[in-house]
C-alpha cells in the first residue's frame, strides 16, 4: 500500500507538488482532472506517474477539499 501523501516529510510533499505543478504546466492542462479525462487514467495512476518521472517516491495523491 502507497504511503499516503499527508505522512510524507514536508520537503518531500513540497517536491510532490513542484513536480505536479511543473507537469501541468509543460503539458498545457489546467488541472489534474483535466489531465486524467484527456490521458483516460485515474488521479491515482496519474499521480504516480508524475512521481515516476520526477525520480520521487510513490504515495497516494493528497486528499484534496476543494469546499473546505
Amino acid at each position: 500500500m502507497p504511503t499516503r501523501f499527508e505522512d510524507l516529510p514536508r520537503n518531500t510533499r513540497h517536491d510532490a507538488e513542484r513536480a505536479a505543478c511543473q507537469f501541468l504546466l509543460r503539458n498545457r492542462y489546467i488541472s489534474l482532472d483535466e489531465a486524467c479525462q484527456d490521458r483516460d487514467l485515474t488521479l491515482a495512476e496519474l499521480w504516480s506517474r508524475i512521481l515516476r518521472e520526477a525520480g520521487l517516491p510513490d504515495c497516494d495523491p493528497p486528499a484534496f477539499a476543494p469546499f473546505a
